[in-house]
């Protein structure tokens, strides 16, 4: 659609929202239809699904004709921006570039900046972040934030332009400039409280400009409130910047306290001591990714519950050392299982192992940083739990002497030259030297064990969540617990593990799948045991909209269904179903799934 005026359309985002064509402001229409507009602007060039769309628009829940009245208010903002906004598959995007946005200049301006610092051009680091921060006019879409979502999105984006600020101002202090910033800066920190290098900021640059008695005061009103609200002490590098005014000289400290250090990354949880039955596919992963001129990146994959996680800490524990850079382990989901979207992830590995970077709002030139970031360095990155090729792709270093270790349900048979290492279940003796160590060798009975492994399966998950269930139950014999299971419908709701039933684990996993490959599942149900010819599995699947053929394949590379290590026909191939998987299919064909 064509533009009323050659002028250029601007937006604005970095305060109220503001749509304008060369010196006119535009009006973006009434409140719902501003919101909307106002989201799709602050994920500029990225997909926004519909359902989030309907989410923010009506917080307080949608109305029955919602997604017709959001295509009204599309079609509307459309006669105003021209066709920026884009429908696609499953959400809309709007496409602007960084002259039209300025949150996008924002991200260019900064990104410019860094590049001076990392090559040594102080005062253009300075130059460039200070028109970094005048873009800034208030809160992003400060006239919107009392919509849940655009609050979230608004202080997601502020907590960047603080970052930044904090940079541009510790240069602007070191430059002699204390004069010019303290203003500002003691809004901001009054405003945020609780962040230390704003804190220290304003301290150092009160004592430059004479004013010992409030930059003390300054300290002070901190050290209280974090006593008050946190019940801790302000940090030591805080306490030495005190130390430092108070037996100072009246035109201020020689020389600025150092910044906050930020320490050597080492996030790895807690590496599980009673790993069992994992010692070969260990080993080969420490000596993969460890060995001069080996592969930088390894994927562990496998069906729910067979301790690929557990597995990937352990390995990352044994070739901590020797990376000098420190390590960091980053979950590809949130708490409830849902994937996380990718600049959320690229923001806190950037948070975890880059002191001064701030990530752009914008996706790939997040990635573009990210690998920027790595080039150079020696971290071990594990990625725990993901969800597509694609987006692992996306996050791998492009070079330099990094290491990543993936985990993940898929086979990932998109990503080439990795090492891959497929988990399973444990061996039968395995699993009975898992269950001797969590509650004792005399209370495991071989017999019994067998029952419930051909009830439950042999997955670490199952065998833990056995264990605890004997653990907490010690009046209980084993051959007792297995007559139990073999007796009940519901056995995924019975075994637990951290207070997780086996079943939500399972419904977690099913959520994944298509609506389709959700449906053969359910068929495996009605099939006999846990191995399958080729043709029954055909056959169960025949009735599906897809090809068996193709729908077999996705469930392979879902480790839903298995193939045997041992070549054979085609037309004579088995296949194996896990047997928590079996059962939890069997559940869903009962419609008690």
């Amino acid at each position: 659609m064509e533009e009323h005026s050659s002028a250029r359309l601007t937006f604005g985002v970095l305060g109220p929202l503001v749509v304008s064509r060369g010196s006119q402001l535009l009006d973006p229409g009434p409140y719902k239809q501003r919101v909307l507009l106002g989201l799709l602007l602050l994920r500029t060039n990225l997909v926004v699904s519909v359902d989030e769309l309907v989410q923010a628009v009506w917080p307080e829940g949608p109305p029955r004709t919602a997604r017709k009245n959001l295509q009204v208010y599309v079609s509307t903002l459309r006669k105003l921006v021209g066709n920026r906004i884009r429908r696609v598959s499953y959400g809309y995007v709007f496409d602007a570039v960084s002259d039209e946005l300025d949150a996008l200049k924002f991200d260019s301006v900064v990104a410019a900046a860094y590049a001076a610092h990392h090559s040594g051009d102080l005062p253009q680091t300075r130059k460039l972040l200070g028109q970094a921060v005048e873009l800034w006019r208030d809160d992003p879409l400060a006239d919107l934030v009392h919509n849940p979502v655009i609050a979230a999105e608004s202080e997601r984006i502020s907590q960047r332009y603080l970052s930044v600020y904090e940079d541009w101002v510790d240069l602007e202090i070191d430059a002699g400039r204390h004069l010019k910033v303290i203003g500002k800066l003691t809004q901001l920190s009054n405003r945020h409280p609780f962040r230390e290098r704003l804190t220290a900021a304003s301290m150092t640059a009160l004592h430059h400009a004479g004013r010992r008695r409030e930059a003390l005061a300054t300290f002070e009103a901190h050290r209280q409130l974090l006593a008050r609200e946190l019940g801790l002490a302000p940090s030591v590098v805080l306490q030495r910047l005190y130390q430092t005014i108070l037996a100072g000289e009246a035109d201020g400290p020689k020389r600025r306290a150092p910044a906050v250090e930020r320490l050597r990354p080492a996030q790895l949880p807690r590496d599980v001591p009673d790993l069992v039955g994992r010692t070969e596919l260990a080993d080969e992963l420490v000596a993969r990714l460890s060995r001069p001129g080996g592969c930088d990146v390894a994927v562990v994959t496998g069906a729910t519950g067979t301790g690929k996680t557990a597995l990937a800490i352990h390995v990352g524990h044994r070739l901590a050392s020797a990376f000098s850079d420190g390590h960091v382990f980053v979950s590809l989901r949130s708490a409830d299982g849902i994937p996380r979207r990718t600049l959320d992830v690229v923001t806190e590995l950037l948070r975890a192992t880059g002191p001064d970077l701030v990530t752009p709002c914008d996706e790939g030139h997040a990635l573009a940083v990210w690998r920027s970031w790595l080039a150079d360095r020696d971290f071990l990155v594990i990625l725990d739990d993901a969800t597509d090729d694609h987006r692992i792709n996306e996050l791998l270093p492009g070079n330099g002497r990094n290491r990543t270790l993936i985990t993940s349900s898929d086979r990932l048979s998109g990503l080439e030259s990795v090492h891959r290492a497929e988990i399973g279940e444990l061996s039968f003796d395995d699993a009975a030297e898992l269950l001797a160590r969590m509650i004792g060798r005399a209370r495991v009975v071989e017999t019994a064990l067998q029952r419930i492994i051909d009830r439950c399966g042999s997955t670490p998950l199952a065998i833990r969540a056995v264990g605890s269930k004997l653990a907490t139950m010690r009046h209980v014999p084993m051959a007792d617990l297995a007559d139990r299971l073999e007796s009940m419908d519901a056995v995924l709701d019975e075994l637990a593990v951290r207070g997780e039933s086996l079943r939500t684990r399972l419904q977690r996993r099913h959520a994944d799948l298509g609506a389709v490959h959700q449906q053969a599942v359910r068929a495996l149900g009605t099939l006999p045991g846990t191995a399958v010819r080729h043709d029954e599995l055909a056959a169960a699947f025949t009735p599906l909209p897809e090809p068996a053929a193709s729908v077999i394949e996705r469930l392979i590379e879902a480790n839903v269904v298995g193939v045997p290590e041992f070549e054979v026909m085609s037309h004579a191939i088995d296949y194996t179903i896990p047997a928590l998987v079996r059962q939890f299919a069997i559940d869903l064909a009962r419609g008690t799934g």
